[in-house]
C-alpha cells in the first residue's frame, strides 16, 4: 500500500534510501534520475518496492501509506459503507505490518534459542555451584535440561505458527484492501489524494 509518487520522492531525496537509488541509477545507466524515471521503474519492477518496504521495516517506518478516509454527510450510504470497510482494513494492515513477510527469515529461532541457552546455562551453574545434584540425582538434572529444551522448542514452534497465521491474515486483508482501493478510485468514491498519504 505505497504511494508510488511519495515513494519515488523519498528514494530520490531521502538519504535513507541511497542504496536503492544507487541500484536504480545502475539499472537505468544514468546518474541523472528523475522522479518520473523512478516511478516508472517502481511500476515495472516490484522488487524495488519490496526493497523499499524492507528498508522501512528495518527503520521502523510504515509502508502502509494510506490515509483514513473521511466519511462525509453527503456521501451515499453505499459510499459510507465502502469507506468504513476500507478504513477497517487499513487499520488491520497497520496493526499487522510486522507480519508482512513470512517467518522463514525471522529471528525467532535466535531470540528463543538464546533465551533457552541462557536458562540452561543458569540452571547448570546454580546446580553445579550450590548443590550436589550432579552426583546424587543425575537423572533429575538431565531431565530438567531436557524439559528446558522442550519448552524452548515449544515456544519457538508457537511463535512461528502465530507469525505464519498473522502473515496469512495480512496477505488476505492486503489483497482485499488493494482491490477495494482500486475499485473506489475507479468508481470515484474518493480521489487519489484522499486515500494516499503525500
Amino acid at each position: 500500500m505505497v504511494n508510488i509518487k511519495k515513494t519515488s520522492e523519498q528514494i530520490l531525496y531521502d538519504g535513507l534510501y541511497n542504496t536503492l537509488l544507487f541500484e536504480m541509477r545502475e539499472r537505468l545507466s544514468t546518474k541523472n534520475i528523475s522522479i518520473d524515471m523512478i516511478m516508472a521503474l517502481l511500476k515495472e519492477d516490484p522488487s524495488f518496492i519490496q526493497e523499499y518496504k524492507e528498508i522501512n521495516r528495518h527503520s521502523e517506518l510504515s509502508s502502509v501509506q494510506v490515509k483514513k478516509l473521511i466519511i462525509k454527510n453527503e456521501d451515499s450510504s453505499e459510499t459510507k459503507e465502502f469507506k468504513k470497510d476500507i478504513n477497517e482494513k487499513v487499520q488491520i494492515l497497520r496493526n499487522l505490518e510486522n507480519f508482512e513477510v513470512d517467518s522463514k527469515n525471522s529471528a525467532y529461532s535466535i531470540w528463543i534459542g538464546s533465551l533457552g541457552v541462557m536458562v540452561l546455562f543458569t540452571a547448570h551453574n546454580l546446580i553445579a555451584l550450590f548443590t550436589e545434584l550432579y552426583t546424587t540425582h543425575t537423572f533429575l538434572v538431565y531431565s530438567l535440561y531436557a524439559l528446558i529444551l522442550a519448552v524452548t522448542y515449544y515456544g519457538y514452534a508457537k511463535m512461528k505458527k502465530n507469525h505464519d497465521n498473522q502473515h496469512e491474515l495480512y496477505k488476505k486483508v492486503y489483497s482485499s484492501a488493494k482491490e477495494m482501493i482500486e475499485r473506489g478510485l475507479h468508481d470515484s468514491y474518493f480521489s487519489y489524494d484522499e486515500i494516499y498519504e503525500k
